[in-house]
């Protein structure tokens, strides 16, 4: 079933380029030229529109009067209400914060490209929308050849792959620069004998899918864990892997797209789906210990930060869900300011790497980060400060500001040990457990963090009375045996 949308706009023109737009997207759509008309139409419906586009210049009802009838009428509606042009908000006449709280979802600027108004939809599509909204294909379609940008692609392991029953969108293997091959195509009914074929016979290492299609696929996936990480019947080594490739895509999205609503909103699914798994998972800590496939990249990195940090909290009596989903959420956005850097090529490079120059910028990025979220209503303070606290340590060695001891919140000194760590094992190329010794046996490295949390980051591996025979603990460190770890 199609997803019903209703445009509002005074100008006959802009509603038929614009409804034509939105038919080929898969919308149903309706059309009013003024405020009236749209009231009518939307108090008619049998049931709300996906969402209402309504320009706040339209007269016979202006475009306020209409939302203001929404918000009381119809609650929970989606509005994405069109700016004529910016004066208003730069008079201070009209604010965003006043626009939503009067009942907008989303608030855009004339001029725009109708392109631009489809993707904004289609960001705050559901996934059930989306399933319903699906081409029903029978079968299997034919093989087709298309010639698209390479920057215009998303490339994903072929085994790490995960689809619904009907595929969500199109899915291709690369053949060559810019060149690709449509495989299985939305609304298809998902083959894994035929993914397998290319995987086993053609070699196949990697699928591709539209950047656009990214979102979908992280929200797939996260429905996916919703439904398994407290269940018993999936291994741990499996539960971190469907969230290593959902972590992995996140990160992507928001380093391209920024922190849209809708950005954040899957990131705190993500959060509580690795609360599920921390809190559920009684043989994690063996899965911890033989952890592989690290990769340096930033968007593997914060994944595997956000399961190390997230298993350390775990062991502390004080710690909550809330506070594990905070964490969560911190470790997922902790290298966020980076997108400020004024190159790509210096998000990926280490400090060791780096030159003076850039080696100034880097040590900025906790307070870009900070930056970046303090804008974002959706994000709250906990998360922000962890952010900018991420690479302070307990000795006042760290950045930006070199604070030290209880000046550094708990959760950020846990992040860091967990960023520094997955860095030790990433660049090293060796197990956790190999890790674990070398962090423990640098006197200088454990002086960076708090020696309680040096001691509750090694239960999650064992129990600590098999550790403290072996390894050189800081001066202050009391170690008490934790069942949970054994």
């Amino acid at each position: 079933m199609a997803l019903k949308v209703l445009l509002v706009d005074h100008s006959a023109d802009w509603l038929e380029t614009a409804k034509a737009t939105l038919e080929s997207k898969m919308y149903e759509v309706e059309t009013a030229q003024n405020g009236k008309k749209a009231q009518l139409l939307i108090y008619n419906a049998p049931q709300s529109f996906f969402a209402v586009v309504i320009n706040l210049n339209v007269k016979n009802h202006s475009g306020l009067e209409v939302l203001k009838f929404i918000k009381a009428n119809h609650v929970g509606q989606r509005v994405v209400v069109i700016l004529p042009d910016n004066s208003k908000l730069e008079s201070g006449e009209l604010t965003v914060d006043k626009l939503v709280k009067m009942g907008a979802t989303e608030v855009v600027i004339w001029p725009f490209e109708n392109e631009h108004l489809a993707e904004i939809l289609e960001g705050h599509q559901s996934l059930n929308d989306i399933v319903q909204n699906l081409p029903v294909n029978v079968g299997v379609s034919g093989e087709v050849e298309v010639s698209q940008k390479d920057s215009d692609f998303t490339k994903i392991k072929i085994s790490e792959f995960y689809s619904a029953k009907a595929v969500l969108f199109d899915i291709y293997i690369r053949l060559s620069t810019d060149k690709y091959v449509k495989i299985l195509h939305c609304g298809d009914n998902f083959s894994k004998e035929r993914i397998d074929k290319y995987k086993n016979e053609k070699k196949v290492e990697f699928l591709y899918f539209h950047n656009t299609d990214r979102k979908r696929y992280i929200q797939y996936l996260n429905f996916l864990m919703s439904k398994l990480m407290a269940s018993d019947r999936l291994s741990g080594q499996s539960k971190i892997s469907l969230f290593k490739t959902a972590a992995e895509k996140f990160v992507e999205e928001a380093f391209a797209v920024g922190l849209k609503p809708q950005v954040v909103d899957e990131g705190k699914q993500l959060a509580e789906n690795i609360y599920n798994m921390v809190e559920g998972q009684k043989d994690l800590y063996k899965v911890l210990r033989e952890f592989e496939d690290f990769d340096p990249t930033a968007c593997s990195h914060s994944y595997a930060v956000t399961i190390f940090a997230t298993a350390i909290i775990r062991q502390f009596e004080w710690q909550s869900k809330t506070m594990i989903e905070t964490a969560a959420l911190a470790c997922l956005f902790h290298d966020i300011g980076k997108m400020k850097y004024p190159s790509k090529e210096l998000i990926d490079k280490r400090p060791s790497q780096m030159t003076p120059e850039e080696l100034a910028i880097y040590h900025k990025h906790p307070e870009f980060g900070a930056e970046i979220l303090d804008s974002n209503l959706s994000v709250n303070q906990s998360v922000k400060q962890i952010i900018l606290q991420h690479h302070e340590y307990f000795d006042g060695t760290g950045f930006p500001y070199g604070i030290k001891g209880n000046k550094v919140l708990s959760l950020s000194n846990i992040l860091s040990l967990a960023d520094d760590f997955v860095h030790l094992v990433a660049e090293q190329k060796i197990k956790p457990i190999e890790a674990l010794r070398i962090l423990l046996s640098d006197r200088e490295m454990c002086k960076r963090y708090s020696s309680n949390i040096l001691e509750n980051f090694m239960r999650i591996f064992a129990d600590p009375e098999k550790i403290i025979k072996s390894f050189i603990l800081p001066t202050n460190s009391r170690v008490v045996p934790n069942k949970k770890a054994s």
